[in-house]
């Protein structure tokens, strides 16, 4: 989901994920069931399985409220969302699915009596009753956020317990939710110049890092093959098995969002230079979004058309059988390079037409599933840095800490 300023996301994405945790990964001779060594830092886990949404394309124009992003031409609504994971809430472990967001920073839960708009099922993956935890603490602030598909939740802040993937933290603070148009809770997990807060806090990386549970502010991504149902979030911890040669490490060029910089893609021997420069690696986008000029070049050499509707806006399609030809290779500043099977640019929906994979957009790019599902990563939010190698599609694990 990416975040386009500090209280806003766009609902971009086709993939919802049913999470199962698979437990914690702790240096050799730690007992989990005795409590975890806080000198002796590990990592945390989790599986996910991956459920697909179709995307429903809506050809508005959309404007954040900062004036960042200034035209979208594919506009995808009520998309459900990326990654998500199986957590509990509250003294007596209330259990909620939430959404991983790699793109926003705050946690927030849906309350046992929150209102549900725009026909969203709010509450069909878990509510929160603080009356039921003797640990939840109100913080008397009120919570609320606006996201770039205009959807909006409101609540209260405040601070509890969350678990997951056998590990729990204390005094969390994240919101309880009593009106919300989104259809589930969401857990941030980007930079906290994302927050939501007036005034910055530890969001769950931070909190993990500060009672010792990992020992940096840092996640791995592995999303598997494409088709695949299964995939994996290592926070604090990377699997060496699963790509090629080194990661390298590019730096985050902005200070409020998880962006590189993508200097160049390469796609039938033709190289096409990226003005724009600064993109957000998110896992909550299920298509790609760059410059327009960038798109367009390489649309036209693809084969893409644009739709335009009557009333606006528009979307690059493509044929569904279209033959196009080797990889396109994407090359960022400090020397990482990947590359995509042009397969990857041609998504069928539901309704039997095909979306290029690459849309136009005029501010805030981003590479979304199609590219990173080829790709694995480290965020590092400490180092501000994200390593980037060729994935490597295996059942095999070679998990150590960051």
């Amino acid at each position: 989901m990416v975040s386009v300023f500090s209280l806003s996301k766009n609902a971009l994405t086709a993939l919802a994920f049913a999470v199962l945790a698979q437990g914690i990964a702790i240096p050799e001779g730690l007992d989990i069931a005795q409590g975890l060594d806080r000198r002796s830092p590990g990592f945390v886990s989790l599986d996910f399985n991956v459920v697909r949404k179709p995307l429903k394309v809506n050809s508005t124009v959309a404007h954040s409220k900062d004036g960042k992003r200034q035209y979208v031409p594919l506009s995808l609504i009520d998309e459900g969302g990326s990654y998500a994971s199986q957590i509990s809430v509250g003294s007596n472990k209330q259990p909620q699915t939430v959404v991983i967001d790699t793109g926003s920073s705050d946690l927030w839960v849906v309350d046992i009596n929150a209102e549900c708009h725009n026909n969203v099922t709010c509450k069909s993956h878990g509510t929160f009753d603080p009356k039921e935890s003797l640990t939840w603490h109100s913080l008397g602030t009120q919570f609320s956020i606006e996201y770039g598909d205009q959807s909006t939740s409101e609540g209260t802040w405040g601070k509890d317990t969350v678990g997951f993937g056998g590990i729990s933290i204390t005094g969390q603070q994240f919101a309880d939710v009593n009106s919300t148009s989104v259809a589930q809770g969401i857990l941030g997990i980007g930079l906290d110049t994302l927050q939501a807060s007036t005034t910055s806090y530890p969001n769950v990386p931070v909190t993990l890092k500060n009672q010792g549970i990992i020992s940096k502010n840092a996640y791995s991504l592995y999303l598997n093959e494409p088709g695949s149902s299964t995939g994996t979030i290592i926070f604090g911890g990377v699997d060496h098995a699963k790509y090629y040669g080194n990661l390298i490490y590019e730096e985050v060029t902005l200070l409020t969002r998880l962006t590189i910089a993508l200097m160049r893609i390469i796609y039938d021997g033709t190289t096409y230079d990226n003005s724009a420069g600064n993109v957000l690696l998110d896992s909550g986008t299920t298509l790609s979004y760059l410059s327009p000029d960038l798109v367009n070049q390489i649309a036209n050499r693809a084969g893409a058309y644009w739709v335009q509707p009557l009333h606006g806006g528009g979307h690059y399609q493509i044929d569904c059988d279209a033959n196009l030809p080797g990889d396109f290779v994407f090359n960022f500043a400090l020397g990482a390079k990947i590359s995509v099977p042009s397969s990857e640019l041609i998504y069928k929906n539901d309704d039997g037409k095909c979306l290029f994979g690459l849309q136009p957009e005029s501010g805030g790019e981003v590479l979304g599933d199609n590219f990173l599902r080829h790709a694995y990563l480290l965020y590092d939010l400490d180092d501000l840095t994200v390593g980037i190698a060729q994935v490597k599609y295996t059942s095999e694990s070679n998990i150590s800490a960051v």
